[in-house]
C-alpha cells in the first residue's frame, strides 16, 4: 500500500483541482489529465479511501488522483520533494484554469490553486448524489448492544458526546438513524417521509465488520441522516471551517465510525476549499490510487 508522506493539504487540494479542471474544462490550455475511475480501475489500484467509500458505504461516484500524477508532485512516501520543475507545471496547471484570478497577496500561484475545486463537480439541474454530500455511519459491536434499536441509541448517544466536546455551540439540528447515506436510493418508505425526513432505520442482527474496524460482529451500518446540515450550523456557530470540524470530530468518535468528508469547492472568495477524504478515529484517507 502507498501511504501519503505528511501531507501537504493545501497542495493535494491544489492538485486534484487542476486535475479536474484539466479534465472537464475545453478552454483549459493545460495538460490533460484523467482521474482514476474505480469502473475501469483493478482494485488494487483503488485508494483505501475508494476502498472504504464503495465496500463500507455503498456510496459511487468518487474518483482517485492516479499513483503516478501523486508521485509527480510529491504526495507519496518516497519522494522526498516534489521533483524539480513541479511548481512550474502547478503554475501551467493553473493558467489553463477558465476564470483563474490572479493571487491574493502572500499565497504563491500554486498555494491560490488550492483555492479551487477538488475532486467533484455538482451537475447544474441534476440531482443531489451521496457522493457529493458529507456522510457518517457506525457499527456498534455486538457486545455493546442487545438489539439493533439498542445500537441505534448508542450510536446517537456516542455522537452527540462527541459533538458537545468538539463545538462550543453545538446546534440543536438532529441527524436521524438511517438504512442507506443520505440522498441514496431506498432511504425513505414513501413521499411523506421524505418530504418530513423520516428515513426508514436500520434493523436486523449483527454482521461482519466493515474493513475498518478491528473483526468481530457488529450492528450496522447506521448512517446519520442529515448531518450536511448540522455540521454546517455547528461549525459556523463555533467558528470553525468544516474540514476542520469534520477532523476534530472524527479524532473523539471511536474506530467502528467513519466519516466521509466529501470535499469543499471553490465559492467565491470567502469560501476556504478542501480535498474530500475518509476519516476513522482521527485518521485520514485521501483518494489517491495505489
Amino acid at each position: 500500500m502507498l501511504e501519503l508522506k505528511h501531507i501537504n493539504r493545501l497542495l493535494c487540494t491544489a492538485l486534484a483541482a487542476a486535475l479536474l479542471v484539466g479534465c472537464a474544462s475545453k478552454e483549459s490550455q493545460g495538460p490533460q489529465i484523467t482521474l482514476q475511475d474505480p469502473e475501469q480501475t483493478p482494485r488494487e489500484r483503488w485508494s483505501d479511501a475508494m476502498k472504504i467509500l464503495r465496500d463500507d458505504l455503498n456510496i459511487k461516484g468518487q474518483k482517485d488522483v492516479p499513483a503516478e500524477t501523486a508521485r509527480q508532485y510529491g504526495l507519496i512516501t518516497g519522494v522526498g520533494e516534489p521533483a524539480r520543475g513541479n511548481q512550474g507545471g502547478l503554475d501551467k496547471l493553473v493558467t489553463g484554469i477558465s476564470g483563474y484570478n490572479s493571487p491574493p497577496t502572500g499565497f504563491s500561484s500554486g498555494a491560490a490553486l488550492g483555492m479551487g475545486v477538488f475532486l467533484f463537480l455538482t451537475p447544474t439541474g441534476e440531482v443531489t448524489q451521496p457522493w457529493q454530500v458529507h456522510q457518517a455511519a457506525a457499527w456498534v459491536p455486538a457486545e455493546k448492544a442487545n438489539s439493533m434499536e439498542d445500537a441505534i441509541q448508542f450510536v446517537m448517544k456516542t455522537w452527540n458526546e462527541s459533538r458537545g466536546s468538539t463545538f462550543s455551540k453545538a446546534t440543536t439540528i438532529k441527524v436521524y438513524p438511517s438504512i442507506v447515506a443520505d440522498f441514496a436510493r431506498g432511504q425513505y418508505a414513501n413521499p411523506k417521509d421524505m418530504l418530513l425526513k423520516t428515513p426508514i432505520p436500520p434493523s436486523g442482527m449483527p454482521v461482519d465488520g466493515p474493513s475498518f474496524a478491528p473483526k468481530g460482529k457488529y450492528y450496522g451500518p447506521i448512517f446519520l441522516s442529515g448531518l450536511q446540515s448540522q455540521l454546517t450550523v455547528d461549525a459556523s456557530k463555533s467558528s470553525t471551517d468544516k474540514d476542520k470540524a469534520l477532523r476534530l470530530l472524527s479524532s473523539k468518535l471511536p474506530d467502528w465510525f467513519v466519516i466521509y468528508n466529501s470535499g469543499q469547492p471553490k465559492f467565491g472568495r470567502k469560501v476556504k476549499p478542501f480535498p474530500p477524504s475518509i476519516l476513522v478515529a482521527g485518521k485520514e484517507y485521501f483518494f489517491i490510487g495505489n
